[in-house]
Order: C-alpha cells, then structure tokens, then sequence
C-alpha cells in the first residue's frame, strides 16, 4: 500500500520462535549490524529468489572453487 507521500506503509507481523530460532536471529542481526526485521526482510528476499529460479529448473546455491558447497532448497 501506497500512502499520500509515496512512500510504502509497512505492515506489522507477530512473530513466534523458537529459543534457538531467536538467538540465530539475534546473531546474525548482530553479526550484520542490522536490526531483527531487516535480517528477516533480507531472508525473505532470498527465500524468494530461490523459489522463483526453482520454479525454472534452477538452483540457488554456495559455489566454491566451482563446486556447490550448499544449496538452498524451497520444498
């Protein structure tokens, strides 16, 4: 949703967790020097990409040395 200024309004989401989920999260925000939401928001983005480029056949991936070390599976 757009407001009268252009700008886009957030929407607000409870959120439950589990113990070891939260400290992740907290970590990562952290390690980042990003807040909670921002890692979230930034996940979610990456969560999509992946579904996207599965839906072509495609995978999303940690390569090294032109090997697939990890990859991010949307099933």
């Amino acid at each position: 949703m757009v407001t009268d200024k252009g700008t886009l309004k957030r929407k607000r989401l409870n959120l439950d967790l589990t113990p070891e989920a939260y400290e992740l999260l907290q970590k990562l925000a952290d390690d980042s020097g990003k807040n909670m939401a921002d890692v979230l928001r930034t996940g979610l983005a990456l969560y999509g990409i992946a579904q996207e480029e599965s839906k072509k056949g495609r995978s999303l991936g940690i390569v090294e040395d032109d090997k697939v070390i990890k990859q991010i599976v949307t099933t």
